[in-house]
């Protein structure tokens, strides 16, 4: 009875609805020869099926995920200071404890695991800027706030304030370690957006030690996997994170960034 209520309300999910209908009026029209103008509207049944019921993005981002090994926190060794990137966590206006988790959040989960294990003396946050009301709100001064005021953490928090993106966490840390006469970092940051991270702080002079997580590839995670099934977003998220590692190598290698 679960397994049917589940059924019938995936069903009912505007995704699957687009889908349903769609593959029933191409079914209409071969059924009664109309070939005439089929071809665009085929192509978007079969690209939104490739996408959404088969396990193709979650290869193509595991990918991305499998390139460095994965690791046991136990076993990493101790460093100069733990770097999380951001890309997990917004300032939130209305949460109770001043920050908004995103699917990214474990990152922050990470690094304040290791943290806690004292593996380094320093936790280093990235992230980028959010507008609202016409400023700019930093999400590392927001989880810096959020842990200097509820959790009571050994090591000392550093901010890197807005970042326009990777290149710029990298030389803001470069400079950052060159002034406290720091060496080596734990680099924290998702498993898809490690091989181009790990390129990026090593061009920039950062000596890291590569602690991939958030793994989201349906091959990366828990569960049942299927060569078909009924339409879900999660193959368009994994796509589109794919996809978006795939440009970014290519702008960052033709700005010499990597």
């Amino acid at each position: 009875m679960t397994l049917i209520l589940k059924t019938a309300q995936h069903l009912v999910q505007p995704l699957t609805l687009i889908w349903l209908v769609l593959g029933l009026w191409l079914l209409r029209c071969v059924i009664r020869q109309r070939s005439l103008g089929l071809l665009a509207p085929g192509a978007a049944w079969l690209l939104l099926t490739v996408m959404s019921c088969t396990p193709l993005p979650s290869f193509l981002l595991a990918g991305l995920e499998n390139q460095l090994p994965k690791v046991k926190l136990a076993e990493l060794p101790p460093a100069d200071a733990i770097l999380c990137l951001g890309g997990g966590v917004e300032p939130g206006l209305v949460e109770p404890i001043g920050i908004q988790l995103k699917s990214a959040a474990d990152r922050l989960a990470t690094a304040l695991t290791m943290a806690a294990a004292d593996k380094a003396p320093l936790l280093i946050l990235g992230g980028g800027g959010f507008q609202h009301e016409g400023g700019l709100r930093s999400e590392a001064d927001a989880v810096r706030d959020y842990l200097r005021t509820h959790l009571r953490l050994k090591t000392y928090i550093h901010s890197l304030g807005i970042c326009s993106d990777t290149h710029d966490e990298a030389v803001k840390v470069a400079a950052l370690l060159q002034q406290r006469g720091l060496r080596q970092v734990l680099l924290v940051t998702s498993a898809s957006h490690m091989p181009r991270s790990l390129a990026v702080f090593r061009k920039a002079g950062v000596s890291v030690i590569p602690v991939p997580c958030n793994y989201t590839s349906s091959l990366n995670r828990v569960g049942e996997r299927y060569w078909l099934h009924l339409p879900s977003a999660h193959g368009f998220e994994a796509f589109n994170c794919w996809l978006h590692e795939i440009l970014g190598s290519w702008v960052y290698r033709w700005r010499g960034w990597i």
